[in-house]
């Protein structure tokens, strides 16, 4: 699975819009409001195409359709009066690869619909319908990783789910990776469910691991700074994660690296669910360069990667995922300058009106970044202090070049000034000159 071009048409708040992805990683950046969110929406929409027609009755609801409030409002005005009009059709168009086959396909609600429709799709739903009728014959294909992680991803609530499929001792179904894998949400609880039934199962086999659970904490301690080991603690129930030698219940972590580590272990648990035929041949005994991680191919999209991290951690993400998980293409949103240094040639994405979409910024300077990508004034000061700056060379500037102490528009910096001055503790030294400045003027008659 990978989507190499997305064109979007009437969906949310854009009109007409395509965007090249990267096959490994895209970073989207953007002011509020330049729709990164809704380039992931639209890809969420692209990737449903896998679950129209489902492998399992597990998955009946799991699927991702273009939305009612996902149209396009335009603005008609009549008169002393304005109303939103729904814009159609409706289209999200990929291109990419599905099972190993380069093809387009097309999602949309039309112009007299109010459904999605999949007409334009029908080449790649065969090739989805062949790919799990194959898997159902026996054959050992590999199958990709989808998933969806919004900015609130580890807070939002689950829908309730039958209690048979959250039973410890009961055996995984491939395709429970794809239960629920568009709603934004990290199923926390799923992942303690998971730990649970890895530790009965290990129980059982005399005290040995099996090789998908050294698989995924493996990889959720390549990923989180200074881990060292990761258990299932059975008196708590709960997940135990050491840092730097100190063991620490999941729940008391901090809340960056609980999310990283969720984030992490949801994937690599996805990752095994699907493909564990390929678990085994990663080894018992070392699974530091594991088969099923190195060969599972996949679209993971992330909304603001950065939240909650420490810019220490921010500068380190990108690189780790794509270490972790190199046949995954993630698509991710961030305001993180720290982020963007992070990335490599051909990854960044603008989605700011008026500039190249492609933008290339990796090693640069943090204010380079922060000025240039994110249009942030001087971001070598403050905001206080380039206020107070400004304040100050008016002051100066007005001083020189009125004759008279009465002008009101120099009366009016003096005050700006010395509030500016109050408020952000300016320079003695300043105020004094400008004293001086002012005393001068006097004694002179300017």
């Amino acid at each position: 699975m990978r989507i190499d071009q997305l064109r979007i048409r009437n969906f949310k708040r854009f009109e007409e819009r395509t965007l090249d992805l990267h096959p490994r990683f895209t970073l989207l950046v953007g002011d509020n409001g330049a729709g990164k969110t809704t380039v992931l929406d639209a890809l969420a929409v692209a990737a449903g195409i896998w679950l129209v027609k489902p492998p399992d009755t597990m998955l009946a609801n799991s699927g991702r359709n273009i939305l009612r409030n996902e149209i396009r409002l335009g603005v008609r005005h009549a008169g002393d009066r304005s109303r939103f009009e729904e814009c159609k059709p409706v289209s999200v168009t990929a291109a990419g690869e599905i099972a190993g086959n380069e093809l387009e396909w097309r999602r949309q609600i039309r112009l007299h619909g109010s459904r999605t429709t999949n007409v334009e799709a029908a080449e790649a739903l065969r090739l989805i319908k062949n790919h799990f009728a194959r898997d159902h014959t026996g054959e050992k294909l590999i199958s990709p990783v989808i998933a969806y992680y919004g900015a609130g991803r580890a807070w939002l609530p689950s829908r309730s789910r039958d209690p048979t499929t959250l039973r410890a001792h009961r055996s995984a179904r491939r395709w429970e990776a794809f239960y629920d894998c568009f709603q934004e949400r990290i199923r926390v609880g799923d992942l303690r469910i998971w730990f649970q039934r890895e530790a009965i199962a290990s129980a059982n086999r005399g005290g040995r691991w099996r090789p998908g659970y050294r698989v995924v904490t493996g990889a959720i301690v390549r990923c989180i700074p200074e881990a060292d080991g990761l258990w299932y603690d059975g008196d708590r129930q709960e997940i135990v994660l050491s840092i730097a030698g100190q063991a620490q219940p999941f729940s008391n972590l901090s809340a960056g690296q609980r999310m990283m580590a969720a984030l992490v272990a949801d994937v690599a648990t996805k990752a095994v669910m699907q493909n564990s035929h390929l678990v085994s041949e990663a080894g018992e005994d070392d699974p530091e360069d594991p088969a099923v991680l190195q060969q599972t191919p996949g679209l993971v999209l992330v909304d603001e990667i950065d939240v909650h991290l420490h810019p220490k951690w921010q500068r380190r993400v990108v690189r780790d995922l794509k270490e972790t998980f190199p046949r995954i293409q993630f698509v991710c949103t961030s305001h993180s300058p720290f982020i963007i240094q992070s990335l490599e040639a051909g990854e960044l994405r603008t989605l700011d009106p008026g500039g190249p979409a492609l933008l290339e910024y990796a090693n640069r300077s943090i204010e380079d970044i922060a000025e240039e990508i994110q249009k942030v004034d001087v971001p070598q000061q403050s905001l206080h202090a380039t206020e107070f700056a400004e304040a100050t060379k008016r002051y100066f500037s007005l001083l020189r070049s009125r004759a008279d102490d009465t002008d009101d528009e120099l009366q009016a910096a003096e005050v700006a000034y010395r509030e500016a001055a109050k408020r952000y503790s300016g320079s003695p030294g300043v105020s004094a000159i400008l004293e001086l400045e002012a005393l001068a003027r006097r004694k002179t008659g300017r």
